[in-house]
């Protein structure tokens, strides 16, 4: 694998939607919220959009943001067929990086709570700050 990350651009942003609504299309099912693409473009222009590309083949997505003095990690997001490869740790990785070269005391997130991703973070330092209504907040401290 070659990973790497890029900035995304305007040109990248229906195959990013179309990856979250993909993949997040059964968590929001199961709690009643519909899909909203307005929401999602909206968010578009507020978050740094980073492409996860292996090569040149954009794979994934993360989605970073200033919250608090922490950066936020909005969205993690790997193609279904390259789930399961290390991508993930590999980008929550870089998330932590960044936090660590821009001076943030740390990571958070949020993730559904049946997302097995939930079980990457714990693995990658994070620890639960909160939870309601199936939605659990998470943290990173920077060391």
């Amino acid at each position: 694998m070659d990973l790497s990350l890029r900035p995304a651009n305007d040109h990248d942003s229906p195959f990013c939607e179309a990856l979250n609504r993909r993949n997040m299309d059964g968590y929001r099912t199961m709690r009643g919220i519909g899909w909203d693409p307005e929401r999602f473009r909206g968010s578009w222009v507020e978050f740094e959009n980073l492409l996860i590309v292996d090569g040149s083949e954009p794979i994934g997505l993360l989605r970073l943001c200033n919250e608090d003095g922490a950066l936020g990690l909005r969205e993690l997001q790997v193609i279904p067929e390259r789930q399961g490869q290390g991508i993930g740790t590999w980008a929550v990785r870089q998330a932590q990086a960044l936090a660590l070269r821009r001076g943030c005391m740390g990571v958070q997130l949020r993730v559904y709570e049946g997302n097995p991703a939930r079980a990457l973070y714990r693995r990658l330092g994070f620890e639960v700050i909160s939870a309601a209504d199936g939605v659990i907040q998470m943290r990173w401290m920077a060391p």
